[in-house]
């Protein structure tokens, strides 16, 4: 009986390395070339561009006439009123001079009404953007490389991407795993981590403790923007008791945060921080105040610290904390239309 002879050491290990290499390749391969299931939109929640339906009274059977009647002039017939496409509210958009005198910058369209103001409270400066929109479309949100998942960059290289008139700080998704992500329309994440912020296509914006809410609801609804950051910032009118998030955030730091008036009615606040001799920032029970101050119905915090930075008409505006960093993600208005 013949024994097969054992493999020259060498050999083995070459074989080895081989069999490993091939591993690692395959590996590649599905992380850089073959793209990822989990970059793929979930769900197509809100879509436009159907024509507006029109609201027509019933014609009703006319009735056997008399020789008097058949000579009476016919009434008119109404004309039919066009139903407002959902999230149109050209009835409440201004128009007109700004009557802001203390704005430190201002722009208007036919679509989009900004106001800049600049504000300080106990050591922290803040910068305060009154927004109108004549259509939920003109409220934005692009990623930083134009595509889910694709990257990071400094909030204004998006911005000026997009041409944005007006632009904020996300909540920078790609920092977890977990959480909601809708953007213009589309749920891209349905995981809940932390409280949570819906913009409706209806226009309507509403926060929520992570307890309460219900991802299959708000779909149902139309969810047309979504961030996962916080906390909630207004509780019934109130500055919240407690918070869901840790004591440094709760502390003075920079901030970023969005603010809901009514349909088509938003602000956009940015706080400068972590300078001593210039803004020290705001906790965040002072950002609370200072949204309900504001008027806002509700109010959610989105993504501070370094992160934080808005840029209005191309400039930044503020002095970001070391000159911000990349993030994955803005909520932005006016220029052109989202690629994602």
């Amino acid at each position: 009986m013949r024994h097969k002879k054992p493999l020259p050491g060498m050999l083995v290990v070459l074989l080895d390395l081989l069999g490993i290499g091939a591993a690692l390749g395959i590996y590649a391969l599905f992380l850089f070339v073959i793209p990822s299931s989990s970059n793929a939109p979930l769900q197509d929640i809100v879509s436009f561009g159907a024509t507006p339906t029109m609201e027509v009274s019933a014609t009703p059977e006319p009735a056997a006439q008399t020789d008097d009647a058949a000579l009476a002039t016919p009434a008119a017939t109404p004309t039919p009123s066009p139903t407002p496409a959902p999230g149109d509210f050209s009835a409440t958009f201004p128009t007109g001079e700004f009557d802001d005198e203390n704005a430190i910058g201002t722009y208007a369209d036919d679509n989009l009404r900004v106001s800049i103001t600049e504000h300080e409270l106990d050591g922290g400066v803040y910068f305060v953007a009154d927004v109108w929109i004549r259509n939920i479309q003109g409220f934005k949100t692009a990623f930083a490389g134009d595509k889910y998942n694709s990257g990071y960059e400094l909030p204004s290289d998006t911005a000026s991407r997009y041409n944005a008139i007006l632009a904020l700080s996300g909540d920078c998704y790609r920092a977890r795993n977990e959480g909601i992500v809708i953007r213009n329309g589309v749920l891209y994440r349905d995981s809940r981590s932390g409280d949570v912020c819906i913009l409706y296509a209806d226009g309507t914006m509403e926060s929520y403790y992570e307890s309460e809410f219900d991802i299959d609801e708000a779909v149902a609804r139309g969810a047309y923007q979504g961030w996962s950051f916080g906390p909630k910032l207004i509780d019934n009118g109130q500055v919240p008791t407690s918070y869901n998030t840790s004591d440094a955030i709760m502390a003075h730091n920079p901030r970023a945060a969005i603010g809901y008036y009514a349909p088509g009615h938003y602000c956009l606040v940015y706080v400068d921080g972590r300078q001593p001799d210039y803004s020290k920032g705001l906790t965040m029970k002072e950002l609370s105040q200072v949204m309900i101050e504001l008027g806002c119905v509700d109010a959610y915090n989105l993504d501070g610290g370094q992160s934080s930075m808005m840029t209005f008409q191309g400039q930044v505006v503020g002095q970001p904390y070391k000159g911000g960093r990349e993030i994955s993600d803005i909520i932005y208005f006016g220029g052109d239309d989202p690629k994602a």
